[in-house]
């Protein structure tokens, strides 16, 4: 899986094939199926670890909204740390696997919070498509990048609005507050989310 991550990395999802593995670890493509029936097992299995990635170190203080913030800043890193997987996060339904762990994680969070179940489940809901888009945004740029440029590479702001102040007044109001730094940008939304979390 690491030599499968790392050849996704460097070559993006789309290129990714058990040859292509197989010829990385100088080995015949067929040992690959001993271990993965498919390709695609094998991809989401990659999928599955970046999501679980640290939620074993989440935080539980006595602070449920600093542990709900560090848990989905946590999952923004990691799905960054391996942009090129965006499109495979896109396919993998948010409802199984390891996204159990983070999404109890939050969950017990918000019932901290003294939220009801159905308020929880709104929030949770709201928390993770949010991080998911405003993540996955950022991490097809970086996929790009990484195409023209190689592993390294870095991503522009999601959005970064000029507009002409002639056209469009009240977007230009707001546009000098919009963030360029995409992590700022990230948090300041995510803390619009959790502003009003009973304490």
């Amino acid at each position: 899986m690491a030599a499968a991550m790392e050849v996704v990395d460097t070559n993006g999802a789309g290129a990714f094939s058990m040859r292509a593995l197989g010829g990385f670890l100088d080995c015949d493509p067929t040992a690959m199926y001993r271990h993965f029936a498919t390709k695609n097992a094998l991809l989401d299995a990659l999928v599955d670890s970046v999501i679980r990635d640290g939620v074993a170190d989440l935080p539980e203080t006595d602070d449920p909204r600093a542990d709900i913030r560090a848990n989905f800043r946590q999952l923004r890193r990691s799905l960054l740390a391996h942009p090129t997987l965006a499109p495979l996060v896109l396919r993998r339904p948010p409802g199984v696997g390891a996204y159990w762990e983070r999404s109890d994680h939050a969950v017990a969070q918000l019932h901290r919070a003294g939220m009801d179940p159905a308020d929880a489940a709104n929030v949770y809901q709201t928390l993770l498509f949010y991080t998911l888009g405003h993540t996955l945004s950022e991490a097809r740029q970086l996929a790009r990048a990484v195409e023209k440029e190689g592993a390294g590479a870095r991503g522009g702001p999601v959005a970064a609005v000029r507009p002409p102040a002639e056209l469009h007044p009240d977007l230009s109001d707001v546009a000098p507050h919009l963030r360029e730094d995409n992590e700022a940008q990230f948090l300041a939304g995510l803390d619009l989310i959790l502003r009003d979390l009973p304490r």
